[in-house]
């Protein structure tokens, strides 16, 4: 029996492994059956470090989310040579099973013509146990809600419906949750789209779009500093 070449072996692998870590660890999708092109939001990035071969080199790692036939979808992607830096409300086009929606790959990023901000707002109220920001930009929100005595951070990623100009409502679908010991993404079920809308759901701009009311809790929501470089 032939033994095989220990230099091909190496080769064969390092080769396997490189192709590996620029895939951002992850394995290749393979579609089996028919697909469709649907677009994706980023809500969330985040950039990191990412050691290989001894150099250290910045990442960004997105999440997003999608719909398909009215039921959400997310995923996250790291960005990969030179594709370009992106942010919260940018579109992503991605290659979708039909049979199996939440299997999916990403195919492109849009141009930044196709990401042009309409709106990127920042709000902030504090309380002594603890604070809630809400962040806007380009239909997207992010709600969170750090609570002192439990040592956690609660936050809700959705969309924003537009009605009037003037009154928008919050649609809640990705629910994030650290705390000491624990942290996950989830898609929104029943319980917490309930929990959410007992608190949140409709917003109205006030006084020259310095502050906003979120009802039902008639919660006042304060202009952010960071709206200072937005303008």
């Amino acid at each position: 029996m032939n033994k095989i070449n220990p230099w091909v072996f190496g080769i064969v692998f390092l080769s396997f492994f490189a192709f590996y870590a620029w895939n951002g660890f992850k394995l290749p999708i393979i579609f089996w059956g028919k697909t469709n092109k649907q677009d994706a939001l980023i809500y969330d990035t985040k950039i990191h470090t990412v050691s290989f071969g001894g150099q250290v080199n910045w990442k960004q790692t997105v999440r997003y989310f999608y719909q398909v036939d009215n039921s959400w979808y997310d995923g996250s992607y790291t960005l990969k040579g030179a594709q370009s830096k992106q942010k919260v409300g940018n579109l992503i086009s991605l290659e979708v099973s039909k049979l199996r929606p939440a299997k999916h790959r990403v195919r492109a990023f849009y141009k930044s013509d196709r990401n042009i901000y309409h709106m990127e707002r920042h709000f902030e109220t504090r309380q002594i146990s603890g604070y809630k920001k809400l962040n806007l930009a380009n239909d997207v929100f992010s709600l969170i809600d750090f609570s002192v005595q439990e040592d956690s951070i609660s936050k809700y990623y959705g969309i924003l419906n537009v009605k009037n100009d003037s009154i928008k409502e919050l649609v809640p679908v990705i629910h994030y949750y650290k705390s000491k010991t624990y942290l996950e993404y989830q898609l929104v079920d029943d319980d917490l789209r309930n929990q959410f809308y007992n608190k949140y759901k409709q917003m109205e701009f006030e006084k020259k779009d310095n502050s906003i009311r979120i009802d039902p809790l008639k919660e006042i929501f304060y202009q952010s500093y960071r709206n200072a470089y937005n303008h």
